[in-house]
Formats: C-alpha cells, structure tokens, sequence
C-alpha cells in the first residue's frame, strides 16, 4: 500500500467521523451549561434571541460592527455573523518520506495517528476559546474569540444582598426571583469570587450552620473546594477576560456572585456550515474537518478545519446578581 492509496482512505465522511470522535480537553462551562442546546444554522449569520425579563438592557453594541439589532416588545432580536475560526496544518514532504518506509497496516496505522493528533491539537485550540466564549457569555457578555466585547446586557434589577439578611433568606429570595423570571423552580449553582466566597463560610459559621452535621459543609468537586448550604452549590470562580487594553478584568467582581440556573431555556449555541468547499457536501456541523488534499509543487499535504459558532443565554436575566455589600 502506497503513501497515496492510505490518504485516499481518508475522505470527508471519515476524517468528519475522526473530528467528532475525538475526545478534547474538558470544559467547565461550555460543557456544563450550553453544550446540550447546541443548533444548526445554514447560513453565515444567526438570530439570536435575548428575552428581556428582569429588566434587561442591551448595553454595549460595538460601532461599525456587522450586527442588526431589533427592539421587540418582549425580546431584543440580534441579527449577527457567526464568528469563524480555522486551522491548517501540512503533513511535509520528509514526514511522507518516513511514512513510505513503512509496509501495509503499520503505514496506515502511522498516518492515522499523525492526522489523529493534528485533530486533537485543532480541537483542544478551539475548545479553549469556546470555553472563553461560553463563560463570557454567562456573565452577560457575548465575545469573540479575540476578547472583543461583541454585545453585553446590563440587569436593571437590584442585587440580592447577602450581608445583613440570614443565607436562607437570601436562598428563598433566589428561588423566588428564578421562578418570576422562568416561570418555574430549577435548581442552580451560584459562581462567586473569592471574597464572596470567604464571606459566605464566614456567614454559615456565624449561623452555626456547619455545627452538628448542619446545613452546610465542604464537598470536592473535580478537585475544587465547594461550599454546600442547604444543597446550593456555592463555587469560586476566578476567569478573567482582558479589556479594551489588555489588563486582566475578573468575570465576577470582588464581594460579588451570580446564579447560575441549570435549565436548558437559558443557553444556546448556534453553529454553521464551515467556509469551505467540501462544507457544501455535508450539513453543518460544530466541528469541521476537509479530507486532506496535496499540495501543488510536492510541499506536503494539508489538513484544514474549522468552527463557526457563538454561545449566549437567552435570558440573561435569570443570571441574578449577588452581593455582599460593604
């Protein structure tokens, strides 16, 4: 079996088969909250729906930006490319030289574990910025894969305080804002930063909610210390994003926290087709691979692939502020 008739074997079914199989690091976010609401689009734009509940205002729209935004009575309708992301690699010229030194099933099995390891790297890079993407977007803000604010809501209603009111209190008063705005119960967990954090165990302890097997306790989750009370998940959550000029901001801002619902009405991502020409062949799809094709003047052959995709929550305001103010 020559070099030529194993990459043959390689076609667009195969190699998309190899993309999806393929197992890339895991995320946090993405993985947890948007990746089970995943849509198709055909086209190279998507409308994204934002529900307005809560007092939701659309606060940053970037000018000369490729977006159209609609005002509705209960929704903001947002008209938006898809942002794309690509990747090439090229099996060179000395690597197919080594390959031809193999016989049969070894030559084959060598080329599938280079092309394997080149979708790996591609899908880990992508990963981690939808990763980034998704978090943002838990936060109110939908962001490219550069950083760039692309749109941001802003919640009118008032932060539930947590400092001078029993953490029961606060819970009920949570579980009420949740079912005005959804219209139902659902569990959630709430993502705080680090003085948030402190100050809540701090707060449980002055309750005596840890004494006696109480209400609240430690539990370890994939290697993080979490703080349970009364069944709600209270996790430290340190991402940062940088700003316009580069400096690091935190998602979640000192003595600050926000609820995290785990309902499938708040999150969504939309995928298209890949700006390729074997694209065309095949429906869209998150993760996109092309048969490898040769490269003109014997220079090797190339692997492209490709996502274009956006994460957002379509009701932002179900991602209730906490505070503990000072």
């Amino acid at each position: 079996m020559t070099f030529l008739k194993v990459m043959a074997l390689w076609t667009l079914t195969t190699i998309m088969t190899a993309i999806n199989q393929i197992k890339s690091s895991g995320t946090y976010v993405f993985d947890k909250y948007f990746k089970a609401n995943a849509e198709p689009v055909l086209g190279t734009t998507a409308k994204l729906k934002i529900y307005k509940g809560a007092g939701i205002v659309l606060e940053t729209i970037l000018p000369g930006a490729d977006r159209l935004v609609r005002d509705l009575k209960n929704v903001y309708e947002i008209t938006i490319e898809l942002p794309r992301f690509g990747l090439s690699d090229t099996i060179l010229p000395h690597e197919v030289n080594q390959f031809e030194t193999l016989q049969g099933t070894a030559m084959a099995e060598a080329v599938s574990q280079k092309i394997a390891q080149i979708l790996k790297e591609h899908k880990d890079d992508y990963m981690t910025t939808i990763e980034f993407m998704a978090t943002g977007a838990l936060f109110g803000k939908v962001v490219d894969g550069a950083g760039k604010v692309l749109f941001e809501f802003r919640s009118a209603a008032t932060p539930i305080e947590f400092k001078n009111i029993e953490l029961d209190v606060s819970l009920n008063k949570i579980d009420e804002a949740l079912v005005d705005e959804l219209g139902m119960e659902v569990p959630y967990e709430i993502l705080c930063s680090n003085d948030f954090f402190n100050r809540t165990v701090a707060k449980a302890k002055a309750e005596n909610l840890f004494a006696n097997n109480g209400p609240a306790k430690y539990i370890d989750e994939n290697g993080k210390r979490v703080l349970t009370i009364h069944g709600k998940k209270f996790i430290p959550f340190r991402a940062t994003y940088p700003d316009e000029n580069g400096n690091k901001k935190p998602f979640v801002e000192a003595g600050k926290a926000v609820v995290i619902p785990m309902s499938e009405k708040v999150y969504k991502v939309v995928y298209g087709r890949a700006d390729h020409t074997q694209a065309m062949k095949a429906a869209p799809q998150m993760f996109f691979a092309a048969a490898p094709e040769e490269l003109p003047r014997g220079k090797g052959w190339v692997l492209e692939t490709e996502v274009k995709l956006i994460p957002y929550c379509t009701r932002p305001g179900a991602l209730i502020n906490l505070v503990f103010s000072n």
